[in-house]
């Protein structure tokens, strides 16, 4: 169940402990433990907060079905009553004087009854025990440890750095008891965490934000997780959980707040000034505190002490310690050493990586001011970073003093990035007209076009920014890139490789060359890129992308392509469309990592290619999480071009469950061209009014009508795709096939033929498509590279042969789908085989292949496509027959499976042997390949 959440989308404030997740292993562990009669007990040790104690409790829960336990009830608070932990389960005084009465009649307590299992006893935090309990639990655990017969078993929690009890010690050396050393969570344990504490999807940059700023510890996590969700900076957006702001404004309701008033002065001046200004060198640390000091700070976990690029730095042990520290000190005070730090870091020269950075940030947190040109050069530093918030702030600062492009620049992608267009674009407009160098007018041009088409839809003010700057500078190769790049995005694929193919200087260098190169040859790659990719170059393109990936990470300055993270989103793509799934999801997920803190817009892309990627997959469910994250995101961040992307995947991947999801209200209109010149739409307007080759349209005539918006289904071959498997499900087979074909063919007019190779393959996916389809695949199918094409053409064929579809072709096409990974289409031919074979006669060979799509399918996460609807009646199996043919694919002996179902070995026989009949086989080794696909 969600959590219940108030009209406004945010939560009433939770309580009690998470969903326990996380420890299979662990518990395993004990359970491994308690089996072994050499075992006598597990000490489990970990960090403050990490879970041992619930993970004790938790398998003193579960031991509790089948073994008598014992707790016992220790505090810090009753660590100095003697005999406190001991004295529920004593029926006389606990007196510390005399322990031989205690201790026998403990003994009898903890005693296993002959013939049942052994008693566990719990104690949780042991080193708390005052000292008459821990002496006589050292006395029962030596006497257990020394007995013939297993006695009870012990599980005891310690802190990591807590002395061990001697007996404890002495019994883990004799390998009597285990050490389980419990760690903090890794990042997927931490969002299936999230997800069953809040009820409902958590976007990927939640994960992240969380789990850095918990460090995988389970309390911390609790607490931050609290006050984000209190305080507003985490809340749903369309059901899925994401952040409307950093972590870092989030307040905590931490203890810990008076642990730094009984610090002395100077020890607390650190800590304050490591929450001001972040990590310290050594050197700057021990100007303020004496070595013996600095250790006793990190001894006492207020402060670690790390190697980062060959010099000690001090930073805070926790992230939250430095929000408390910065509310705690007075504004005085926090300027005055902002001030100092700032003038130690000028003495040593700023001339380290993020000095820039350090120097900015201080100085206009302790004045509201600092030199224009340090605020640009820190923006840049928080571009590179990804630190969209931060680059804002410097480059307005640096404005707030007069014009400057670059700030100009800055805060313009910046503003875009969080979706505020209607304030980029004036001043992305006011960076153009100051610019003055040929760079400035490139760069200025770039971010403002694509503001004007991503952003506001206006296709015309796109070009026409182009055709402005091109007039100002002339025809230079960073204005043919943007240009090519925008003809690709408004679905005009060929034009654009024409203006690459003919523009002056339009190749970026050969991949081998690593000199000199420059912003504008990663827009050139960049364009490369999109056109290779939607013209069916896939391969190319994925080269293409990563060399752009490689060139951009090692230029000094970004601010005209800005971000390289963009390109790998694309390279997740091509790979997908050239059949590379897995290396598609590690490049989606390294793009995500490579993205230091969450740029907005750009998240949006990466949530949406892996949707992509699992849908391919036939993962419908996790392909719908996907989308609704993509969805969200775009929403959240004010990215309506990225958002109806979104839902069109949204759609699409509802529909491959049978279903018709709400979003598909929400779909743009579709609408498909009737002929080549409307498939096409208006063209721009020229680059330069100066080209011969393009003349600027004269004075006085006619305008051309504006372009079609870019959300328009025409510019977006992946919503019209989701339209018609929504006209298919709703009985319009005939409308659904025309908007298809008509999709299709538009798009390879337009020389996309990628999508043009997906919609023709929907079709031929629905049922019996008459041979111009599939000859139409074919022919898309050998424009696109990769074995993603090669199975779809080899699909087409199979389904066309002068006999009809060819069920033994139709397997071997299934086969190397499942290669491939994807099991969807291999199930999907599978069950179209299982038909073919059914119409020859051949009820063995077809019940075998509905069995095999069965099986795939069931891998598919609820998939309910057209091809799949006769599978499970083809297959001739009963539900016995099925369970039993099951159990024996597993692995399952006749005699288990007899027991399991109180049958005889002999039935059990009988019906394996009508399954083998059914199926067309001989015997259990094959039925693993039928039956476990």
């Amino acid at each position: 169940m969600g959590t219940p959440v108030t009209g406004d989308g945010r939560p009433p404030s939770f309580s009690g402990p998470l969903p326990f997740t996380g420890r299979d292993a662990e518990l395993e562990r004990l359970r491994g433990g308690l089996r072994r009669s050499g075992c006598r007990g597990v000490v489990i040790t970990g960090e403050g907060g990490v879970g041992k104690s619930r993970l004790a409790v938790e398998f003193a829960d579960e031991a509790a079905a089948h073994h008598r336990t014992v707790r016992l009830p220790v505090s810090e608070a009753a660590s100095h009553v003697p005999l406190a932990a001991f004295a529920p389960h004593l029926t006389g005084p606990a007196d510390p004087g005399e322990l031989g009465p205690q201790f026998q009649e403990l003994r009898r307590l903890l005693a296993t009854p002959t013939g049942r299992p052994r008693t566990l006893l719990l104690v949780d935090d042991v080193h708390h025990l005052d000292g008459s309990s821990l002496t006589l639990l050292s006395a029962l655990v030596t006497d257990a440890a020394t007995a013939p017969a297993p006695g009870f078993f012990l599980v005891a929690t310690l802190p990591q750095d807590a002395d061990w009890p001697e007996a404890l010690r002495s019994l883990w050396h004799q390998d009597a008891v285990e050490h389980l050393r419990v760690g903090p969570f890794d990042r997927a344990t931490t969002a299936r965490l999230l997800a069953g504490t809040l009820g409902a999807p958590v976007a990927a940059p939640v994960v992240r934000a969380l789990w850095e700023a918990g460090r995988g510890n389970a309390l911390w996590t609790r607490e931050i997780l609290r006050a984000a969700v209190r305080e507003g900076t985490l809340r749903t957006v369309d059901d899925v959980w994401c952040l409307t702001g950093p972590l870092d404004d989030t307040l905590l309701d931490a203890p810990a707040e008076g642990r730094f008033r009984g610090l002395p002065e100077d020890r607390r001046t650190l800590l304050r000034l490591l929450a001001l200004c972040g990590p310290l060198g050594l050197d700057d640390a021990l100007a303020r505190v004496t070595p013996a000091a600095l250790a006793a700070l990190e001894e006492e976990q207020f402060v670690t002490v790390t190697e980062d690029d060959r010099r000690s730095r001090v930073q805070l042990a926790h992230p939250w310690h430095a929000l408390l520290l910065r509310r705690g000190t007075p504004r005085l005070l926090a300027r005055a050493l902002l001030l100092e730090q700032a003038g130690r870091l000028r003495e040593y020269g700023a001339r380290r990586r993020g000095d820039a950075l350090s120097l900015a940030r201080w100085e206009l947190d302790a004045t509201g001011t600092a030199d224009p040109d340090l605020l640009v050069r820190a923006a840049g530093h928080a571009l590179d970073d990804g630190d969209v918030d931060t680059m804002c702030r410097l480059s307005r600062a640096a404005l707030v003093q007069g014009p400057h492009v670059v700030a100009g620049l800055l805060l313009g992608e910046g503003l875009g990035q969080r979706g505020e267009f209607t304030e980029s674009i004036p001043v992305l407009e006011r960076a153009f007209a100051e610019a003055r160098t040929p760079g400035e007018v490139e760069s200025a041009a770039a971010a403002l076009s694509q503001h004007h088409l991503y952003g506001l839809g206006d296709a015309d003010a796109a070009f026409g920014v182009l055709g402005r700057a091109a007039d100002r500078i002339g025809t230079r190769p960073a204005l043919t890139a943007c240009r090519a790049t925008l003809l690709s995005a408004v679905g005009r694929n060929d034009e654009a490789a024409a203006v690459l193919a003919l523009g002056e200087g339009a190749d970026p260098k050969p991949d081998g060359d690593d000199g000199g190169w420059t912003q504008t040859d990663v827009l050139l790659l960049q364009a490369h890129l999109r056109v290779r990719l939607a013209g069916g170059r896939v391969e190319e393109a994925a080269r293409t992308g990563r060399h752009a990936y490689a060139v951009q990470c090692r230029l000094a300055d970004r601010w005209t392509a800005y971000y390289p993270a963009r390109s790998l989103y694309l390279v997740a793509a091509a790979l997908l469309e050239s059949g590379r799934l897995d290396e598609a999801e590690r490049t989606a997920l390294e793009g995500q990592e490579a993205m230091r803190d969450a740029v907005p817009a750009l998240t949006v892309w990466f949530a949406w290619v892996r949707g992509r990627i699992a849908l391919e997959r036939g993962l419908v469910t996790d392909a719908l999480s996907h989308f609704r994250e993509a969805r969200a995101l775009a929403r959240l961040c004010g990215q309506p071009f990225a958002e109806q992307r979104a839902v069109a995947g949204l759609v699409l991947a509802a529909a491959q469950r049978g279903c018709i999801a709400p979003e598909a209200e929400a779909l743009a209109p579709a609408r498909v061209p009737e002929g080549p010149t409307a498939a096409r739409g208006p063209r721009p307007e020229p680059l330069t009014t100066a080209a011969p080759a393009a003349p600027a349209r004269t004075p006085g005539t006619q305008p051309r009508p504006p372009a079609p918006s870019p959300h328009t289904p025409l510019r977006q071959t992946d919503t019209l795709r989701a339209h018609g498997w929504v006209l298919l499900l709703r009985g319009a087979d005939g409308p659904a096939r025309e908007l298809m074909l008509g999709a299709a063919r538009a798009a390879l007019g337009r020389g996309e033929a990628t999508v043009a190779t997906a919609l023709l393959h929907d079709v031929l996916r629905w049922g019996p498509p008459g041979g111009a389809v599939a000859d139409e695949l074919v022919s898309a199918a050998a424009l696109v590279q990769g074995a993603l094409a090669e199975v779809r053409a080899a699909h087409a064929a199979a389904v066309t042969s002068a006999d009809g579809p060819d069920p033994a072709a139709l397997e071997a096409v299934a086969e190397r789908m499942g290669a491939l990974g994807l099991h969807l289409y291999a199930a999907e031919a599978f069950a179209e085989a299982a038909g073919a074979w059914r119409r020859q006669g051949r009820a063995a060979s077809a019940a075998r292949a509905a069995a095999r799509a069965l099986a795939l399918r069931g891998r598919c996460q609820e998939a309910a496509t057209p091809a799949l609807a006769g599978a499970a009646a083809a297959v001739p199996l009963s539900a016995r027959e099925r369970d039993i043919a099951l159990m024996a694919a597993r692995g399952r002996t006749s005699r288990e499976i007899a027991e399991t179902y109180v049958l005889s070995v002999r039935t059990v026989e009988n019906h394996l042997g009508r399954i083998y009949r059914k199926l067309g086989i001989t015997g259990r080794a094959d039925l693993a390949a039928v039956l476990l696909a």
